[in-house]
């Protein structure tokens, strides 16, 4: 708002040139969908954005803070209005005084998701409808949104990114130079503001010069064929989802052509709004099911190259044995286990990775723990419920009856009110104040004027890792990487302040290598001395892992704990003698998912012939199924609450 000349001014900021320019472009273009800007703390993104109110003109600075409730923010009863007249009349909100203004959220990330969509959904349709208190109005709302966040915080999902028309990173400047002038500048600014402020008066008069030339252009910026064609290759090339791409594509493209004076949109215009608009939108392409791709009638020429080894054992028993299907994996099933083909085992090599029916016979294997496995963010998305919750923690958003935690909203009481909302309470009340008697109060408030606060506030959530541990984990350094992955969640974990439980289940059954317990040093310990080897008990973990949850379920009835499963799904190993051990893991991942259990399946699969019975788990769970090659490449690991069936 009003007051940005106390702010450090735009042009004296050191780099961050994208971000600069995006900026610019959004103040140019409305209809370019608003900024989001990422970045770490440090990197300019909030001096950047108050600074560029100066370059606004006559538009104003708006601030959305975090704890903003809904009447706040898109408008309700004015009371003064109700009390003096008996009337109810709408009195605009944050939105209503945004219309034709900037609004600016810092830290957007951490902003109620409902609220946050609303605000972009708002602008988009250009209008607020509010019903709310017993009004209906609706009025004009078209502002420009910039937020900014730090990723590190938390990032925010896709149907949220994508209502953004324009994205940025800052940079973390490392050069000496550089941050020498940083440092040099914000000396002279602290020493005199104001004259500091002046050095770059003339600069800054000219780029509010330039964006109200643009503004005023804009218009008459007109969209060819041949740049529509482009953007729809642009789009069409980056796999976005919708046409919302398209369109901020254009739009970002007619601000670019507008700042530099042009009535026209030249390819380069395309080339450079496709810099900010496509990278949060980009989607990979669809895998082309190498599972399938190679010949069934090829794979003894396959192997052969491969593994020669293997083959060669296999040719002292003829290849026929190899053929049909399905065929025997590399890391162990139990049909070759239940073969009567005793001297082919002995012939094989002796070790777990090629043969792991004699798993149990090898010795125990400890593979170290990959620090640096390049794990990527974890987003929990449990969704909203009607239950109370209690705990701390800082990963989840829950209602809660304790009063504690944000006032979010208010509604009508189901039972005694214990934590009064004295502002709604106000509000329903205000327009009968003329038909009620004063009683020497100046309001006079009834029973059925009551209102109880709604509150928010954050928990931690309790994650029980199931880990396969068997022999064939132990192969082209998997349980090294799955360690790895393990130990990056386990330090969000603490960060997060969550509790965490570790199953392991290898030979023929599943142990409980750690209680759930806040205490996650010790889960590192645990997993840094796990060993691998043995076959692969997968029924008897989930069975652990479904007995562990129900036992924390009863202690907490309203604990929401996330399963996670670590397997290549191998199993060969059953406790009863004649159960199928892959029927018997997707009876228990049934259980689990009628049990409505958050659950997540990590494929550690990697071998050339693939059987896919961690994917099958993963649908039978109804859990979020990820490969464990997919979270080393910097996919975000998204978990979803498991609506059960």
């Amino acid at each position: 708002m009003s007051g940005y000349f106390n702010y450090y001014p735009f042009a004296a900021v050191v780099g961050q040139e994208q971000a600069k320019r995006a900026i610019l472009i959004a103040l140019v273009n409305q209809k370019a969908g608003g900024l989001l800007i990422s970045g770490v703390t440090g990197t300019a993104k909030s001096v950047l954005v108050r600074g560029a109110a100066a370059l606004s003109g006559e538009r104003a600075l708006l601030n959305l803070p975090l704890n903003v409730t809904e009447d706040m923010l898109f408008g309700s009863i004015d009371l003064e209005y109700a009390v003096a007249k008996g009337e109810r009349r709408f009195e605009p909100g944050l939105l209503g005084r945004a219309d034709g203004n900037v609004l600016y959220i810092d830290e957007v990330n951490l902003l109620r998701p409902e609220l946050l969509t609303a605000v972009l959904d708002i602008n988009i349709a250009g209008e607020n409808r509010v019903e709310r208190d017993g009004i209906s109005f609706t009025h004009k709302a078209e502002y420009t949104v910039i937020g900014t966040m730090d990723p590190r915080e938390g990032v925010l999902p896709n149907h949220i990114l994508d209502r953004f028309g324009l994205f940025v990173e800052t940079e973390n400047l490392k050069e000496k130079e550089p941050r020498r002038e940083i440092m040099q500048r914000l000396l002279d600014f602290a020493r005199d503001g104001k004259a500091f402020r002046e050095q770059y008066a003339e600069e800054t008069e000219q780029l509010k010069a330039q964006v109200a030339r643009a503004r005023e252009l804009l218009p008459e910026v007109e969209i060819s064929e041949a740049m529509l064609e482009l953007a729809v290759q642009y789009c069409t090339q980056a796999f976005c989802a919708g046409h919302r791409a398209d369109l901020y594509l254009l739009e970002t493209a007619r601000a670019i052509a507008a700042l530099a004076g042009r009535t026209y949109i030249l390819p380069k215009d395309m080339e450079e709004a496709a810099l900010y608009v496509l990278p949060h939108r980009m989607r990979k392409p669809p895998e082309p099911q190498p599972e399938e791709e190679p010949p069934q009638e090829e794979p003894e020429e396959q192997e052969e190259e491969t593994d020669p080894p293997e083959d060669d054992a296999d040719d002292t028993d003829g290849q026929e044995d190899t053929l049909p299907p399905p065929p025997p994996p590399e890391n162990g099933d139990n049909e070759e286990e239940q073969n009567d083909d005793g001297e082919q085992d002995k012939d094989e090599p002796d070790s777990p990775e090629q043969n792991p029916q004699n798993n149990d016979q090898q010795e125990d294997k400890v593979d170290g723990i990959d620090t640096h496995f390049p794990m990527p963010k974890m987003v929990l998305d449990m969704g909203r419920d009607q239950i109370n919750r209690k705990g701390s923690g800082k990963r989840s958003l829950t209602k809660t009856d304790l009063k504690q935690g944000r006032y979010v909203r208010a509604e009508i009481p189901k039972n005694k009110v214990d934590d009064l909302a004295f502002d709604a309470t106000i509000r329903a009340a205000a327009p009968y104040q003329r038909h009620r008697p004063k009683n020497d109060c100046a309001i006079n408030i009834q029973q059925g004027d009551l209102r109880q606060r709604v509150r928010e506030k954050r928990i931690g959530t309790t994650f029980l890792f199931v880990v396969d541990a068997s022999g064939s984990m132990g192969a082209q350094e998997r349980m090294r990487a799955v360690k790895g992955a393990i130990f990056a969640m386990l330090q969000e974990a603490y960060q997060k302040r969550d509790k965490v439980g570790m199953i392991a289940f290898r030979r023929k059954v599943a142990e409980e290598l750690l209680p759930i317990t806040r205490s996650v040093d010790l889960a590192q310990k645990r997993l840094a001395e796990l060993p691998t080897g043995g076959k692969t008990p997968l029924a008897e973990g989930l069975a652990q892992a479904f007995i562990s949850l129900d036992m924390l379920k009863r202690k907490e009835p309203d604990a929401e704990p996330v399963l996670v499963l670590v397997t290549d799904g191998r199993a060969n190993s059953v406790v009863q003698e004649g159960e199928d051990p892959v029927e018997s893991a997707l009876k228990l991942a049934r259980q689990i998912h009628k049990a409505k259990i958050t659950s997540v399946v990590i494929d550690t699969e990697m071998d050339f012939i693939k059987l896919g019975v961690a994917r099958q788990v993963a649908a039978e769970m109804g859990a979020n199924y990820y490969k464990l090659k997919q979270l080393s490449q910097g996919d975000i690991l998204h978990i979803v609450r498991n609506l059960g069936i």
